[in-house]
């Protein structure tokens, strides 16, 4: 029962744990600062808080590296939407992105209402009309007389993609639906109109060597508009955002950390074992607490840096297999030091050696070099997200 408990303990604070490695920075809008001009974190998440309009439902973050936002794609980009019984003038964006320290960045947030149905109508229209231009400008007739696409369908089809996306570029759909793409039934259709050959019938005028042709000709091609506005129609006409203000900040710094030695607190559950042999094997566990010292900087190497040196103690004495109180010889509690690496988030497993001394003796200095007993250590534990710089480099 005791070690189901104190599982379950630390399993909640853990939980709790989680909450706390976000950071939080105020946009000072008008200003284009956080916070009291103050650089932004460092290799943690953090979430960006600021006032906003009422009507404001969307926001938008994307971070650039600092050499301007049209030459390259966003290092990350994250979103906030209001929710339906929202009406507060604020905003919490979470940016999941880990800034390296000492760094600029360039930071570009787009702010977004709700469309108006006179808005979507227009919106409709354009890209509507823009495509079917595009069609209308695609085929030619050659000298069998059949239309004949100027690209290739995949080239036009692309195109067609493209036409809608980037009628779309200054609006957000509240479901994060993303257009798909036309579907094969266009490209088909594309197929069945390169396949047609026109007949005289169809013929209506000849003038200086060039040749129109209506009926069969006219007939698909409104068929394949009717089948591009048909697939389109349903990411129109979705809950739409477009955008009403956005705001760009240049060249924003982040934290520089102290360059040597930082000390990171964590928490954990660990067993010792007392005999190692199979057919004696004996051991206990306890909570216990520590200091960990990472091997490398992130920023310098991520993996080196996951991985650290501890140090700390037990928060309870042992018991052995014959029920005997087991201590230590500093302060009269077990210590260990161990090695340690964090897979993910907070979470960090670690193995080394404890350091054991009977309870009856434990804490005098006589004898002690036969009477401290060193026995492997295995423990997982939690790392806080608080650290404590011993360097004077700033």
């Amino acid at each position: 029962m005791r070690i189901i408990s104190l599982t379950i303990t630390f399993v909640i604070l853990a939980f709790n744990l989680i909450q706390a490695q976000y950071e939080t920075v105020l946009l000072n809008y008008e200003k284009s600062y956080f916070g009291e001009n103050q650089p932004l974190p460092a290799e943690k998440y953090f979430i960006i808080n600021g006032t906003i309009r009422p009507d404001v439902h969307y926001v938008e973050i994307k971070l650039f590296s600092a050499k301007g936002k049209e030459k390259r794609k966003p290092l990350a980009q994250n979103f906030w939407k209001r929710d339906f019984n929202n009406s507060a003038p604020v905003f919490n964006l979470p940016v999941n992105y880990k800034l390296k320290e000492g760094k600029d960045y360039d930071i570009l947030l787009n702010f977004f209402r709700t469309i108006t149905e006179k808005e979507r109508a227009k919106l409709t229209r354009g890209i509507y009309g823009t495509l079917d231009a595009y069609v209308d400008q695609s085929f030619n007739l050659n000298a069998a007389k059949k239309l004949k696409l100027l690209q290739n369908n995949r080239q036009v089809i692309n195109d067609m993609n493209e036409i809608v996306n980037r009628g779309m570029s200054l609006y957000r759909s509240r479901t994060l639906a993303t257009f798909p793409g036309f579907s094969d039934m266009v490209k088909l259709k594309l197929e069945q109109i390169e396949g047609v050959k026109l007949k005289k019938a169809d013929k209506i005028s000849e003038d200086s060597g060039s040749t129109e042709y209506s009926g069969t000709r006219e007939k698909l091609i409104q068929e394949l508009k009717y089948i591009l506005h048909k697939e389109a129609s349903p990411y129109l006409n979705s809950e739409i955002y477009v955008l009403l203000d956005d705001k760009y900040i240049d060249n924003y710094p982040t934290e520089q950390i102290r360059n040597a030695y930082y000390l990171a607190p964590h928490f954990g559950y660990g067993g010792v074992a007392f005999n190692t042999k199979a057919e004696e094997f004996s051991y206990d566990s306890e909570m216990y607490v520590g200091l960990s010292v990472p091997l490398a900087k992130r920023s310098k190497n991520k993996f080196l840096s996951n991985t650290s040196v501890s140090f700390g103690a037990f928060l309870s004495n042992f018991r052995d297999e014959d029920d005997n109180k087991i201590s230590g010889p500093l302060f009269k509690i077990p210590t260990y030091v161990s090695l340690g690496y964090r897979p993910f988030g907070f979470f960090r497993i670690q193995a080394g050696v404890a350091f054991l001394e009977d309870a009856s003796t434990a804490g005098t200095v006589s004898g002690f070099e036969n009477k401290v007993e060193v026995r492997p250590f295995v423990g997982i534990s939690a790392e806080l997200n608080v650290w404590f710089n011993l360097s004077n480099n700033k």
